[in-house]
């Protein structure tokens, strides 16, 4: 890895830290992105999926007290930990443009404001019955392309949490998925020494950014 690749590795992982303390999602959003375009999508994903796994353990050690959130959100927890197990075997027969393109398409639905793709009313019953399946659907996406957040945030802003709960929820589910991505990418043998490597080395810039952003979010 060269000075630029560190460059973009440190950047891109600071910002998307940053923007995961504040709002609970974006991680994967800015830097898989990123990391694609520096490493390729195949790597990008497995890379990402070590400093998500760490800031998620963090955001859900620093929102213990919403720990009784757990038993209202297992079956959407279980749905999208389906959906990832599926995205991990996907993950491996897909080529990288496939790749791209998909991580280009979530990058969109974010800017396009997919927090309106469900509409506003958490009592509507489009809400409550397609909530597992956007799970479902967010767990292979980020199986697939690390990125999740445009669908499962969606439907949970449409619930109207309160800031700290729908931190703590996202970290929850996503934190579930990672686990579930850590073991499908080590039995399909993606975690090679580099990619390891490269992903202990943004734990650094992703946990500096992440603390920076609950303490901006919590002030």
């Amino acid at each position: 890895m060269g000075p630029l690749e560190l460059l973009a590795l440190i950047a891109g992982l600071a910002v998307a830290g940053l923007a995961k303390g504040i709002s609970g999602m974006g991680l994967p959003l800015i830097a898989t992105p990123i990391l694609a375009g520096v490493f390729g999508p195949r790597m990008a994903v497995t890379i990402v999926t070590i400093p998500i796994f760490a800031a998620n353990t963090l955001l859900l050690t620093q929102g213990l007290r919403q720990r009784h959130l757990l038993r209202g959100i297992a079956p959407f927890m279980l749905a999208s930990a389906v959906g990832t197990a599926l995205g991990t075997l996907l993950l491996a027969q897909l080529d990288q443009r496939t790749f791209a393109i998909l991580i280009a398409l979530m990058v969109a639905v974010f800017l396009a404001r997919g927090d309106r793709l469900l509409g506003d009313d958490p009592t509507a019953l489009r809400a409550r019955i397609i909530g597992p399946l956007v799970c479902f659907v967010g767990g292979v996406l980020q199986g697939t392309t690390s990125i999740a957040s445009p669908l499962v945030g969606s439907y949970f802003h449409a619930q109207r949490l309160a800031p700290r709960e729908f931190v703590f929820v996202l970290a929850a589910i996503f934190q579930l998925n990672s686990v579930v991505q850590l073991v499908g990418y080590t039995v399909q043998g993606l975690y090679t020494e580099e990619v390891v490597a490269i992903g202990l080395i943004g734990l650094v810039p992703t946990l500096l950014a992440l603390a920076a952003g609950i303490y901006a979010r919590d002030r």
